[in-house]
């Protein structure tokens, strides 16, 4: 019994570390689509002294820092970064 326990306890650990370890391809691709999304709004400096803007400028941030950790690899620093890029720009749109 212990023995099954255990092999499906690996079984488990092996399952989440396979998934953890694939690029956020489809995250990235939403977070870059809601980023665009909102950039229009701020073509002009009226625009910019909007209090939305500072999500605006938040989810490009994020957006670069999820570019960054996707070319080095690290796609949970990705993940987490393109989320929160899709969060701002979100808030962007909301408040514009």
């Amino acid at each position: 019994m212990p023995m099954i326990r255990l092999s499906f306890l690996l079984f488990l650990v092996a399952s989440f570390a396979s998934c953890a370890s694939k690029p956020p391809v489809q995250l990235m691709a939403e977070a870059r689509e809601a980023v665009q999304s909102v950039q229009a709004i701020y073509v002009d400096d009226e625009a910019k002294s909007k209090n939305s803007y500072k999500y605006y400028q938040s989810a490009e941030q994020a957006l670069l820092a999820a570019s960054q950790a996707l070319d080095n690899k690290n796609y949970d620093l990705a993940r987490q970064k393109a989320y929160e890029a899709k969060r701002q720009a979100r808030m962007a749109a909301k408040l514009k």
